[in-house]
């Protein structure tokens, strides 16, 4: 008993110190590019009506994501600090639901949440924008946090044996999958297959395949489909889907086929690292721990949920980089599950050495990445600072015009989305156009830093 308690002090103060961890880099992230542009939107809503008409308008014209989008604006309308920490409960929320579909680990298993940590911090698709961003985390992160919320839930209640209120299960289930679903297109897609997946896995161990089904199964995997129907047809989808389709070279079939190349180019720069632990771990617990069995049941589904997820983006002209992160997560899983089972689920000296030796190596990484880019988020956070204030004061004082330095290229890093978002010196650049309509000022020039200070060194002269 003395022993349980100590494991759980342990692995409470381990998500805690999680949290304070991303909390810190939260609080470090200002607002970036699309963030001013939907800021500017939500001043002019008084109410929450407003805000939702502005959604409804919204999906009519650019994106179907009205769960995603709605969330960005709802968390514009306070101040950062509320973002910073619900952002912050998610990213822990994250770690969590990964460690949660591990199968096969004690309760409390330390080691393996920690290395779920460490694997979201080492292999996320970019950080920067798809989990401190605010556009980007609401989309991303929360979005794949609600995915796989609804996949990890579905998964345990598959293995009761009794449903003590079926019908408001049923219900629930629908009404979360429905959210689920319009979330995100591909990464709620792979939900969606994984939700059939493990349902399969299950009819197939039953005893009784006739009288399997249960109504939450198929509610859940209704709503599902319902949510992601309202999100692919929605009216802003195709017609942002024809705007992008304009800059590709092929059309038709050959269009597909470009696609499909770009996909694999991008799988290969993402993941490839990634991908080839996550087979190599899979083969050594199939030919040498003898487990086909629990591979196919509970790291397969995962590892052709993110096969499918990736393979969804040809469907999309030109996706971003972020689009993939929900594939990222699963492969995460599937190398995890693959982990635990060569060297977390014995108790045989070798397999607790290597354990542990990875998740040192891991952690001593992380220290010193963590503690690097902490700086260069914190000199970002510092020059942003500066430069809204240069604007301020320019508009206050009635100005037309105000130049400002841009970023330095010395701070850039994969966790700040600063650089890939930085105003320019044309002042018709969209996102100096953003500034410009949220400070009220006439034109916003950036130039580097290195030009700004001459400039200011010649003004005081």
């Amino acid at each position: 008993m003395k022993a349980f308690k100590k494991t759980n002090w342990k692995f409470i103060l381990s998500i805690i110190i999680v949290f304070v961890l991303i909390f810190a880099y939260n609080l470090l992230t200002p607002y970036f590019s699309d963030d001013i542009f939907y800021k500017t939107d939500v001043l002019n809503a008084k109410n929450l009506a407003d805000l939702i008409r502005q959604q409804y308008g919204e999906y009519l014209s650019n994106s179907g994501r009205v769960v995603g989008q709605f969330n960005i604006r709802l968390s514009l309308v306070f101040d950062k600090i509320f973002f910073n920490i619900a952002n912050s409960i998610m990213f822990v929320l994250l770690t969590l639901l990964v460690y949660w579909n591990i199968s096969g680990r004690k309760k409390f298993d330390l080691p393996i949440y920690l290395l779920s940590v460490l694997i979201i911090w080492r292999y996320s698709v970019d950080f920067g924008q798809t989990i401190l961003w605010l556009c980007g985390a609401c989309n991303y992160l929360w979005g794949t946090v609600i995915i796989l919320g609804l996949v990890t839930l579905y998964r345990h209640t598959l293995n009761k044996t009794e449903i003590k209120h079926p019908i408001l299960c049923a219900v629930l289930f629908f009404l979360y999958g429905v959210i689920a679903g319009w979330c995100n297109e591909n990464t709620s897609g792979g939900g969606l297959l994984l939700l059939m997946m493990f349902t399969g896995i299950k009819w197939w161990q039953s005893n009784n395949r006739k009288h399997f089904l249960r109504p939450y199964m198929l509610t859940a995997q209704v709503g599902m489909v319902c949510g992601l129907l309202g999100l692919v047809l929605a009216p802003g989808v195709s017609s942002r889907a024809q705007t992008m389709s304009i800059d590709e070279n092929y059309s038709g079939f050959l269009g597909y086929l470009s696609r499909l190349y770009k996909c694999f180019v991008s799988i290969d720069r993402l993941f490839l690292e990634l991908l080839l632990i996550c087979v190599f771990l899979t083969v050594l617990t199939v030919l040498y721990k003898k487990k086909l069995q629990a591979v196919l049941m509970n790291l397969a589904p995962f590892l052709i949920a993110f096969a499918a997820t990736c393979v969804a983006l040809v469907l999309a002209p030109t996706p971003m980089d972020r689009a993939y992160f929900g594939a990222g997560v699963f492969l995460m899983i599937a190398s995890l599950q693959g982990f635990f089972y060569l060297f977390g689920s014995d108790n045989e000296q070798l397999s607790i050495a290597v354990k542990y030796s990875i998740l040192s190596v891991m952690l001593i990484s992380f220290f010193f990445v963590y503690g690097e880019n902490l700086v260069n988020l914190a000199r970002i956070y510092r020059e942003d600072t500066e430069r809204i204030q240069l604007i301020k004061e320019a508009s206050e004082r009635g100005d037309d015009e105000v130049v400002i330095p841009q970023y330095r290229e010395a701070f850039k890093n994969p966790y700040s989305t600063a650089h890939d978002s930085d105003m320019q010196e044309d002042p018709q650049y969209w996102i100096n156009v953003f500034y410009e309509s949220y400070y009220d000022i006439e034109s916003i020039i950036a130039i580097p830093r290195e030009e700004w200070n001459e400039k200011q060194e010649a003004l005081c002269n």
